[in-house]
């Protein structure tokens, strides 16, 4: 009898694991915001919805950080954080205003969920350095907004001149636009993530039409015109993203790993219509043509050295690769 009941412990032990990520974590929290004069209320909104999503993520951190300890998947702080924002899903509960003083308080309701299927996979991505940078841009914005919009109601409030109230008023609507797009770069990033191409497009394509200047959103859609190898649009952005930010490091780097993949796919192509291709002599020709400052590969070489120039590790790496491949 006490052999059997020790088997049966056994077994619950089995299909109930001890540290308690089986299941979707859910996670309930509030955000508020109070809206000023020349604030519009669907982004005010939005504004409070973010503060209950930063609350929701705090603690969506802290589980995830339990279950990549109990994993081994040995991730930092801000890989923790990207990740907890890559897999987390949104549902609005409940929403309402108030009236206080002379404006109006915005409240959100919402449920977080995390499915701990999906970090295995998310850990992967966030070992990318670019995904972390992405991330970090995304809420530098957010945070440069707020500081922005606070300042310029403080002015709004203070100021009895009509002239200086409509100067105000308009600094607010540009802010606000800018909000909305960097909105809409967070759900292209986060379609990205899932692999979603066709809607990481569209959103990335929503940010630009509001701030036409937005080259992280170029960059961003680019990449994943090069996933879906659709090579022109895709030197089409790189080339735009470098045009607004010629300064961005990783910038010279996408574009050289789209050049390196358009040469892979080239080759394969060939490979493709001539079976009979002698592998080796094509590469040989193409490296020629690289010495010769021509060709995807000798574009691919002029960004990584760009990029590595700029500090940029990773394409170091890649520079010191490919150049190998010419002095053979």
């Amino acid at each position: 009898m006490r052999h059997i009941f020790s088997i049966m412990i056994a077994a619950l032990f089995l299909f109930y694991p001890s540290h308690g990520f089986t299941q979707v974590k859910e996670i309930v929290s509030e955000g508020t915001y109070n809206m000023g004069d020349a604030e519009t209320p669907a982004i005010a909104e939005s504004r409070a919805l973010l503060n209950a999503k930063r609350i929701a993520l705090e603690q969506a951190g802290t589980y995830v950080e339990s279950y990549t300890k109990v994993e081994n998947f040995q991730l930092n702080k801000d890989e923790i954080q990207v990740l907890s924002s890559g897999i987390i899903e949104i549902e609005i509960l409940d929403k309402k205003r108030t009236i206080i003083d002379d404006g109006f308080r915005f409240w959100v309701k919402i449920k977080a969920r995390i499915n701990p299927d999906r970090i295995q996979e998310m850990a992967k991505k966030v070992k990318e350095k670019s995904v972390i940078e992405d991330y970090k841009k995304i809420q530098e914005a957010y945070d440069k907004s707020r500081r922005e919009v606070e300042e310029l109601k403080k002015q709004l409030a203070q100021t009895k001149n009509k002239n200086e109230n409509k100067k105000i008023e308009a600094k607010i609507s540009d802010n606000e636009m800018l909000f909305q797009a960097n909105e809409w770069f967070e759900k292209g990033q986060q379609h990205l993530y899932k692999n979603e191409l066709d809607k990481a497009i569209k959103a990335y394509t929503s940010a630009i039409a509001i701030n036409p200047d937005n080259a992280n959103a170029y960059h961003a859609r680019a990449t994943c015109y090069r996933f879906k190898k659709q090579f022109d649009r895709a030197i089409e952005d790189y080339n735009k993203a470098i045009a607004i930010n010629p300064n961005n490091a990783g910038f010279y780097r996408g574009r050289g790993v789209f050049y390196h993949d358009k040469l892979l796919e080239e080759v394969a192509k060939a490979i493709a219509v001539n079976p009979n291709l002698n592998k080796d002599a094509y590469f040989k020709s193409v490296i020629a043509g690289a010495r010769k400052g021509m060709g995807s590969m000798a574009k691919a070489i002029s960004d990584y050295e760009k990029a590595c120039d700029m500090g940029d590790e990773d394409a170091c790496g890649d520079f010191r690769e490919l150049q190998g491949l010419l002095q053979n």
